[in-house]
């Protein structure tokens, strides 16, 4: 059981962002949701990682006003998957979290958008 509760722990850990986040603005769509990327996250390699933070400007219809999410990104291959994301009630992350899922699913990156901007920051050493 001991056994069990460690390991549970040192998986929240692995997933879990970080409390001294270093939040940097990358861009704003039309819409007016804001992207940041958190670069003390970012695990570079060949499949490079790091949390990033949409900031919505109202509140969707399910009360969210924000998402942090685990991306990872196959750089060779143009491909992007979520290993976690978390939907808060407040903007930048704040007030309650209302869902954390686990995802992995790999797809493509959508062009012209803030995946491929976030993309191309995470990848930019790694080409």
């Amino acid at each position: 059981m001991k056994a069990s509760i460690t390991f549970l722990l040192v998986m929240l850990s692995a997933v879990a962002t970080p409390a001294s986040a270093e939040w940097t603005e990358i861009g704003k769509n039309q819409a007016g949701t804001q992207y940041f990327i958190d670069l003390t996250t970012l695990k570079k390699s060949a499949r490079p990682r790091a949390w990033v933070m949409a900031s919505f400007s109202k509140r969707s219809e399910l009360g969210i006003f924000s998402a942090k999410t685990l991306d990872e990104i196959d750089c060779s291959e143009g491909k992007i998957r979520a290993l976690a994301r978390r939907y808060y009630t407040e903007p930048m992350g704040g007030g309650t979290v209302e869902s954390d899922d686990r995802l992995g699913e790999w797809r493509y990156v959508t062009p012209n958008s803030a995946e491929e901007h976030i993309a191309s920051i995470l990848c930019r050493d790694n080409r």
